[in-house]
């Protein structure tokens, strides 16, 4: 009798035996991408979610295969001043946000808007170092990176009247939120709190004459086309911190972590151009809506940080004494 011709059966052993290597690496390749949740304190199509969208982009580009961010949304999703304790219970690994919106968990991070110092001048320091520690007891988070850094707050009139001193201002009802509280309460201007998507109408009914806001944005809101004086000097700093849980990163591979730090590095640099990219714009929209620029001087400006030094050492006053000499410029 002939015998059988092994050979077809061993070219199907051969062929299912690399068809399982194939699988396994494949799968393999896909277990070693993790993919990340975040959320950002406003809808990621405006002003302040750009920038972090941008972060985001370039995680997602360079971490192919690796490492991925997914933002899951901004406040109709998780609600701002949640987003911390979301990132710090594990619920989201990523949330970019200011630290007014976890002040009640960790009021030492408010230090950060009364500096002129860049993020890398706060490296350098050890500001950085002494804020991330902070966050690592109190929130169970690390500070990734910080944009919005060199965009100073202003005070903005919608009342059509003379301005020529701070003088002018007393009497009138602001919206602001918690860190104007101390200079409305210096020059006599009654603060008002008012939701976001609420202030157009209370602007235009003249319910509030004026608010606090940002140089950057006003724009998002429509209420560019209300006001008509800007007052300078700018005073405080914006600071938009993106945070991440502690244990989520130190559970990830040398190669996901590279992804990250390396974007950290990237993303602080190219904030330099982008910031004052977008200031010029800012400056120029503000000009062509008609809005009028009036100089109280750099005592405005010196007033108004001290006043929130002050605030912010009675309410922690070892922390902020010590954070205080690392984020001011020699």
């Amino acid at each position: 009798m002939q015998a059988l011709d092994s050979r077809p059966i061993h070219r199907l052993r051969i062929a299912a035996l690399g068809l399982g290597c194939l699988i396994a690496l494949t799968s393999a390749a896909a277990a070693q991408e993790v993919t990340l949740k975040a959320a950002v304190f406003v809808p990621p199509s405006t002003t302040y979610g750009i920038p972090f969208k941008r972060f985001v982009d370039h995680v997602n580009e360079t971490g192919k295969g690796v490492l991925q961010i997914r933002i899951v949304g901004g406040p109709e999703a998780v609600p701002a001043d949640g987003q911390a304790q979301a990132v710090k219970t594990g619920v989201l690994d990523i949330a970019s946000i200011p630290p007014a919106y976890y002040k009640s968990i960790m009021v030492e991070g408010d230090t950060q808007v009364l500096t002129d110092m860049t993020v890398a001048e706060q490296r350098k320091s050890g500001a950085y170092e002494a804020l991330n520690k902070i966050a690592i007891e109190k929130m169970g988070s690390l500070y990734l990176t910080t944009y919005g850094v060199g965009v100073p707050f202003h005070l903005y009139i919608t009342k059509d009247m003379p301005v020529k001193s701070i003088e002018d201002l007393k009497g009138l009802r602001f919206r602001g939120q918690p860190n104007y509280a101390a200079i409305f309460k210096k020059y006599g201007i009654a603060g008002a709190n008012v939701a976001i998507p609420e202030t157009y109408t209370a602007l235009e009914r003249g319910t509030v004459q004026g608010y606090g806001y940002p140089l950057w944005g006003i724009n998002d809101f429509g209420w560019e086309k209300l006001t008509k004086t800007r007052i300078d000097p700018g005073f405080y700093n914006v600071i938009v911190n993106i945070l991440m849980n502690k244990a989520k990163y130190d559970a990830l591979t040398p190669a996901q972590k590279k992804v990250l730090d390396d974007a950290v590095v990237w993303f602080e640099a190219d904030s330099l151009k982008s910031t004052a990219e977008t200031t010029t714009a800012a400056l120029d929209l503000q000009a062509k809506a008609g809005i009028q620029v009036v100089d109280f001087g750099p005592e405005f400006k010196k007033t108004a940080v001290e006043l929130y030094w002050d605030d912010l050492k009675a309410l922690s006053p070892e922390a902020v004494a010590k954070l205080r000499p690392l984020l001011t410029k020699n």
